[in-house]
């Protein structure tokens, strides 16, 4: 009996990790000697990891090319000007599925065994929870990837030997539309709470796979975050509310730990100034002056940009990342943006930029508090501009400058992106001034009540002192020293606030025009979410998720999306004298053809 299987070729002393390496789709294996204890079991979810991490280079490249963000150069292959024109043929890599199946056969094979494991005692129940949930986990970010490039895709979770099975499969049953896809996808999450119990979504805890570091890298944040998957997927479906409650059990990991502790991870902390600029005195990932020359350029520091040259073992990475997968230059899949987006001095084909239309309308319209024309997160940071006036991406390239090495990560989590969807969530959940202060200068200066009697009262998400938001829309951001008061949002400035950022305004909102004459404040906030997630977390291959999103809803709404979906592309074509592709309001011109 054949079964594939792409582990992945690493070897772990303490755990005895001496996975089957091989990534011929032929090799006969006999499935009964690969389930044989927790160690084998890990062993699979190494190697379904490893076929997703394969997945990588696809799934960045479709997301960010197909969006505003990112532009062929001269160099690009003949498959990545086919992509950015929606015109791929048939030999199209980036328009190939089969990658998206191989993780998910990989995960029904892993399933289908671990029900198999447990029920002769194999697995205890804890190891049960941990490894199903994350696979099942695995397949549903894959195939919802899957659902946002091809539209209407096959859904199949029997477990099948190859890809010649799964093909037969597929071409034996309809295919499932987005929507229909998603509902399916939110049915498997929800299924872990009745099928295992609380804590189904939990990541792992007692796993030997993040009791140890492999080849030094920690892999606590290499897992799907379920309840961020979740969250998306409710975020798909309209499901503000319980978008907003997935979110949260995030961002609101450590709630009730003690003040030392329950403001560090995921708050997106800063401050306006600092007497130091060290990375890691008083503060982490933002960009801020030097006390008292706020008004000197060169007094600036930038740490926001430290994130993506991180480890994943390192304090600092670990408040801010929530899933990122590392690839190291000793193993298999090799880090494979470097021919992509790095220029030939720095050892790549650059045949991906950033759009000049996204550089000069979104980072370099931005200024900051003290009245400085700049984005600090633009260039220097996620784009250096180039001699020949482009302008490289970066983001994939810190790690190699660290080592001199080429590796880096898959970027897929982080705080900045999750606040920015909870926000979408609180805006459209009715929440808008949640949204507003997430975006802007945080939660204390948004909430900050005039008629609060003392610090018991001030500073927490409402209408009023004693009159709060329920959850999860309840943020608690009070400090005061002589009631002995932390609270864990006490330190957010938001996400424009930790980039030094002015706040966005609503007061010119009937001049805003976001698409068929909508100017009320819901869309406004909603678009301007929408340009925030561009210059915080561009070109880290979540941009055509989140542009489809939105063009999704509006079509819900009655509105045209493809209409919104030309309008916020059009200039980057325009700009490079490219034919854009036609977006209708009929979402099928929006996918690509899934074809095998």
């Amino acid at each position: 009996m054949k079964s594939l299987k792409y582990i992945i070729a690493l070897c772990l002393v303490p755990l005895a990790f001496t996975a089957c390496v091989d990534a011929n789709m032929e090799q006969e294996l006999d499935p009964k000697n690969n389930y044989q204890t927790v160690n084998d079991a890990d062993n699979v979810v190494l190697g379904a990891y490893a076929s997703f991490l394969k997945l990588g280079k696809q799934m960045v490249v479709l997301n960010e090319l197909r969006g505003d963000l990112v532009d062929v150069t001269t160099n690009a292959s003949t498959d990545l000007q086919q992509i950015n024109s929606k015109s791929p043929d048939a030999n199209n890599q980036y328009a190939d599925p089969t990658p998206f199946y191989t993780v998910i056969m990989n995960c029904n094979d892993a399933l289908s065994n671990f029900d198999k494991m447990k029920a002769k005692g194999t697995l205890t129940d804890d190891e049960y929870k941990e490894l199903y949930s994350d696979m099942t986990g695995l397949r549903c970010y894959t195939y919802l990837q899957l659902g946002v490039q091809f539209g209407n895709v096959p859904y199949i979770t029997k477990p099948l030997n190859t890809i010649a099975d799964v093909k037969a499969v597929a071409e034996k049953q309809a295919t499932v539309p987005l929507d229909t896809l998603i509902s399916y996808l939110i049915k498997d999450m929800e299924s872990l709470y009745t099928n295992i119990g609380s804590g189904a979504l939990d990541s792992y805890q007692n796993s030997d796979l993040v009791q140890y570091t492999l080849d030094g890298y920690s892999l606590k944040t290499s897992f799907v975050n379920k309840h961020l998957l979740l969250g998306d997927l409710y975020l798909w479906n309209e499901d503000y509310t319980k978008a907003g409650i997935e979110y949260y059990k995030v961002l609101g990991r450590d709630d009730g730990e003690s003040a030392t502790g329950n403001y560090l991870y995921y708050r997106c902390n800063s401050q306006t100034t600092n007497s130091s600029l060290v990375f890691g005195t008083g503060s982490y990932f933002q960009i801020l002056y030097l006390r008292y020359h706020e008004d000197d350029i060169n007094s600036m520091g930038n740490f926001w940009v430290n994130m993506f040259q991180d480890l994943p073992q390192n304090k600092p990475y670990i408040y801010e990342w929530v899933w990122s997968i590392p690839y190291d230059v000793d193993f298999k899949p090799t880090f494979p943006f470097t021919s992509l987006f790095n220029p030939v001095s720095d050892g790549g084909n650059y045949q991906l930029m950033a759009s000049s239309y996204a550089v000069d309308s979104l980072w370099n319209n931005q200024k900051q508090t003290n009245g400085f024309n700049y984005d600090a997160r633009g260039e220097g940071s996620s784009f250096l501009k180039q001699s020949d006036g482009t302008y490289a991406i970066r983001k994939y390239k810190y790690r190699a400058d660290e080592d001199a090495k080429n590796e880096g990560n898959l970027f897929l989590y982080r705080a900045g992106q999750i606040h920015l969807r909870y926000a979408e969530a609180a805006n459209r959940a009715g929440y808008p001034k949640v949204a507003w202060a997430l975006l802007n200068n945080g939660v204390q200066s948004t909430f900050n009540y005039s008629t609060a009697k003392d610090g018991s009262e001030k500073f927490i998400s409402g209408w009023g002192p004693n009159n709060y938001y329920p959850a999860p829309w309840y943020l608690d951001a009070r400090f005061d020293t002589d009631l002995n008061i932390r609270s864990p949002w006490r330190y957010n400035q938001g996400i424009r606030g930790r980039a030094c950022l002015e706040s966005r305004s609503l007061s010119n909102i009937k001049s805003i025009d976001i698409i068929d004459n909508k100017t009320d404040s819901t869309h406004v906030i909603e678009q301007y979410l929408l340009d925030e997630s561009a210059l915080e977390c561009g070109f880290e291959g979540s941009r055509w998720f989140d542009l489809v999103r939105i063009a999704h809803r509006l079509n819900k709404e009655g509105l045209d999306g493809g209409a919104f979906l030309t309008k916020r592309l059009a200039g980057k074509y325009s700009r490079s004298s490219t034919a854009a592709p036609t977006y209708t309001k009929d979402e099928s011109t929006w996918f690509l053809k899934f074809k095998w």
